[in-house]
């Protein structure tokens, strides 16, 4: 099984940026690093997930994590191409993992030639498959997390309604905000569905007393419940929204890149300016 937690420590030679759900939108990435700057000698890059599908370039996404400056975690699109890879690799199949896949934006897979299979299937699929869910970078007041949807117990509103479809009893644990403490590979093993799918935290933010700050990367929505004095910044993705959002210390930097219209960008983010932002 994949390491769900690593830790990086802090960068004393350079930047630290956080990228927004690239989805195989590695053009728009590379417009965005030539404009900051961005020096792979120095500086490192960290994705909250979702680097394939819908986008133009998957492969290329996906080629980022040979390099030594990139780091991702894992999100649940790359979840759905890890499990269509393994059912595929059985000697019977039934291909459900295929349909999920496809219509995620996955058919890219079924496009590939054989040579780029075998790149996926031999050289980068060992890659994804090691992409931890939850990174840490850093400690004391500077550190930060990426995530992909939410750090938070319980399962999600999807789960419980397919069990509710299914007449099975429902998930009744509480839902919670993990800690920072908290963050070890055991209690992170329990929440795997709510690191990749969840949109519970989201859905609770009252966006009419958010507060707006305008940044450099666009709005900021901030709500009255900003930080929680026990997690430090976690940066997330996988819901697309109009502007950032931060809320119980999760700050929401999907924009909806592979949507390509005019309420919707790829968000790369310095970290040492967004904590100017919220001073």
């Amino acid at each position: 099984m994949a390491r769900l937690h690593l830790k990086v420590s802090a960068n004393t030679s350079g930047r630290d940026f956080v990228v927004g759900d690239l989805h195989g939108c590695l053009d728009l990435l590379d417009i965005e690093l030539a404009h900051v700057g961005f020096d792979p000698a120095v500086d490192r890059l960290f994705s909250v997930g979702d680097l394939i599908d819908r986008g133009p370039d998957s492969m290329g996404c996906l080629r980022l994590l040979h390099k030594p400056w990139f780091f991702a975690v894992r999100g649940n699109h790359e979840g759905m191409l890890l499990d269509y890879l393994y059912e595929v690799s059985q000697p019977y199949s039934c291909r459900q993992s295929a349909k999920l896949l496809v219509s995620n934006g996955g058919r890219w897979v079924f496009a590939l030639d054989s040579g780029a299979r075998e790149e996926l299937r031999e050289e980068l699929f060992p890659l994804v498959n090691g992409l931890p869910y939850v990174i840490t970078v850093g400690e004391g007041p500077a550190r930060f997390h990426v995530a992909h949807a939410e750090i938070m117990t319980g399962s999600t509103d999807q789960h419980n309604w397919l069990d509710e479809l299914a007449g099975l009893p429902l998930d009744l644990s509480p839902r919670r905000i993990l800690t920072d403490d908290e963050l070890t590979e055991e209690t992170l093993a329990g929440i795997l569905e709510p690191l990749l799918w969840g949109r519970r935290l989201w859905k609770k933010i009252d966006l009419n007393a958010s507060r707006e700050v305008s940044t450099p990367a666009g709005t900021l929505l901030i709500s009255p419940n900003p930080m929680r004095p026990s997690l430090s910044l976690t940066y997330v993705g996988h819901t697309p929204l109009r502007s950032m959002m931060l809320h119980e210390s999760h700050m929401f930097i999907d924009r909806g890149a592979y949507k390509r219209d005019a309420f919707s960008c790829l968000s790369l983010l310095n970290h040492e300016q967004v904590h100017s932002w919220l001073s």
